[in-house]
């Protein structure tokens, strides 16, 4: 537009000299009457009407300009914030791993901390298990059983990040002997496996804390309410399953403030060890039943 309003002043500009050096240099020129005010007036209203259009130009050069600059100050500011958000998003992630990592140390120091040193701890029981055994040879298994247990507790297999899926199961089926000894067989757990659990490596103790979880709050004192333990590996994902009736008859103070904490450590040490779409521990607290599912997708672990 603003280039057609030019050229039509510079038409009328150029008409208006060509008409003046007419009327100037040749006077007699037929048709011509000479009419000095009367072209002095179109020559002005053609400089006011140059300098409107020059004035529209410019203010229109400016106001885009304007425009531009205030668009592109709008698109930094959308990089800005975009990349502070990223930044306090990373920083956030940072955050949480350091904290993760201290409490995995502080655990691991408290760990240290409380072990006795297993050489003591292994001939005291050897001669308890002696001692015992003379007595009562149920009793004398049930401290070698006790021992080989903390062997493998107190083991620097078990301070590992990871340990062998297949001794952490056989471990867990350890701990429920002990458990059906110290009451002569009088609660039911049914625990059943399907799998090669040979080749796989899991993070240590989560196993156990599940079913120790469900032996402390759950009650398994009559068939149809056993303890249900399942272990199964199919097309390298594990799942462990552990279901049990809950106690109607809860003991509030042994149990204050302690239900749920070890499956809350349990999830943050994962977190430590596994990307969080590799793995998952759900759990399903129904009226009368607790069940805890555990899952390792051992493919994702591979990538």
């Amino acid at each position: 537009m603003i280039v057609i309003l030019l050229s039509i002043l510079n038409v009328s500009i150029i008409t208006i000299i060509n008409v003046y050096i007419i009327v100037l240099f040749f006077p007699d020129y037929p048709g011509v009457v000479f009419n000095q005010v009367q072209l002095i007036s179109h020559f002005w209203n053609a400089q006011i009407f140059t300098f409107y259009a020059l004035g529209y130009y410019f203010a229109q050069k400016s106001i885009n300009q304007q425009i531009e600059i205030a668009t592109r100050d709008r698109e930094i500011a959308k990089q800005k914030i975009a990349i502070a958000e990223k930044e306090a998003k990373i920083a956030k992630q940072e955050l949480e791993i350091a904290i993760l990592a201290k409490e995995k140390a502080l655990a691991e120091m408290a760990f240290l901390r409380a072990q006795i040193n297993p050489h003591f701890m292994y001939n005291t029981l050897n001669m308890i298990f002696e001692r015992v055994r003379k007595a009562s040879r149920e009793a004398g298994d049930i401290v070698l059983a006790f021992a080989e247990m903390l062997r493998y507790a107190t083991s620097t297999k078990s301070q590992e990040d990871e340990v062998d899926l297949g001794g952490e199961l056989d471990f867990v089926k350890q701990y429920i002997e002990l458990h059906l000894q110290r009451f002569h067989y009088k609660v039911y757990i049914d625990f059943e496996e399907d799998g090669d659990f040979s080749y796989h490596r899991i993070v240590p103790m989560v196993l156990i804390t599940i079913v120790e979880n469900g032996i402390k709050h759950g009650v398994f004192d009559e068939p149809d309410i056993a303890f249900r333990i399942r272990a199964s590996l199919m097309d390298e994902v594990f799942v462990f399953t552990a279901t049990n009736k809950k106690n109607p008859y809860p003991n509030a103070i042994a149990d204050a403030g302690q239900t749920g904490i070890g499956i809350k450590n349990i999830k943050k040490r994962l977190l430590t060890t596994y990307p969080a779409e590799a793995h998952s521990i759900d759990i399903i607290d129904s009226e009368e039943d607790y069940t805890v599912v555990f899952t390792v997708n051992f493919n994702l672990l591979k990538k």
